[in-house]
C-alpha cells in the first residue's frame, strides 16, 4: 500500500502533472502543459562537462512523459538550451546531457544514453540501453536497437534501422515508416533537412 500511494503521489503544477519526488531546477526550466515528470526524475542539474560551466535554461513543450529516474541536464555555453519538443516518450533511467535537442515524438527506451550535444529528429525511437556519442546527430524516423552504439562517425539517416557495436545501417525502418504514415516525399525532405543539421554541426 505505501509503494502505490508513493507511485500515485503527483501533484499539478504549471499545466503539468510532477511527482513529489522529483528533482527540478525550476529558476532554469521553461515548461509547457500536460508532461508528465515521473519518480526520482532529477531535470536541471550542472551539465556534466569538466571543463565548461551551466549557461541557459531547458526547454520542454507539451504532452512529454518522462519517466522514473530520467536526468536531463543543463546546456552550457554551446548552444544555451537544453532542448525537448512536444509528444516525445522518455522511459525510465534515460540521460539527456547537456545542449541536447530533442525535436517531437521521439521514444527513448529504458537506460538510453545521449552524449553532450546531440540532436535527435522527429519520430526516431532508440532500443534499450542504445548510447549515443556527443554531437551526433539521429535522423527522422529511424530506429537504433536495443544495446547499440552510435559512435562519433556513424551517419544515421532519416529512415533507417541501425543497430550493433558499433552499429551499422540494416535497412529502411518499414514498420516505423508505416506506422507514422511518411511517405517517399516527407523522407526526402527529412533527408535534406538531415544534410543542413550535418553542415551546421561541423
Amino acid at each position: 500500500k505505501k509503494s502505490f500511494k508513493i507511485m500515485m503521489d503527483y501533484i499539478k503544477k504549471k499545466g503539468n502533472l510532477i511527482h513529489k519526488t522529483a528533482i527540478i531546477n525550476w529558476k532554469k526550466l521553461i515548461i509547457g502543459r500536460n508532461n508528465i515528470i515521473g519518480p526520482y526524475a532529477v531535470i536541471g542539474n550542472f551539465a556534466q562537462h569538466p571543463k565548461s560551466k551551466s549557461k541557459g535554461k531547458i526547454i520542454i513543450g507539451n504532452n512529454n512523459i518522462i519517466n522514473e529516474y530520467c536526468n536531463i541536464h543543463l546546456p552550457t555555453k554551446l548552444n544555451k538550451k537544453t532542448l525537448i519538443g512536444d509528444n516525445n516518450y522518455f522511459m525510465n533511467s534515460t540521460t539527456i546531457d547537456h545542449d541536447c535537442t530533442i525535436e517531437n515524438n521521439v521514444v527513448l527506451s529504458s537506460n538510453v544514453i545521449l552524449g553532450g550535444n546531440v540532436y535527435i529528429m522527429n519520430g526516431a525511437q532508440l532500443g534499450i540501453r542504445s548510447s549515443i556519442h556527443q554531437n551526433q546527430i539521429i535522423g527522422s524516423f529511424s530506429m537504433i536497437g536495443m544495446n547499440s552504439f552510435i559512435t562519433k562517425k556513424i551517419k544515421v539517416y532519416p529512415g533507417y534501422k541501425f543497430y550493433g557495436k558499433p552499429a551499422k545501417k540494416k535497412g529502411k525502418n518499414l514498420i516505423g515508416l508505416k506506422k507514422n504514415n511518411i511517405n517517399s516525399l516527407r523522407i526526402k525532405e527529412e533527408q535534406k533537412r538531415f544534410k543542413k543539421l550535418l553542415m551546421l554541426n561541423k
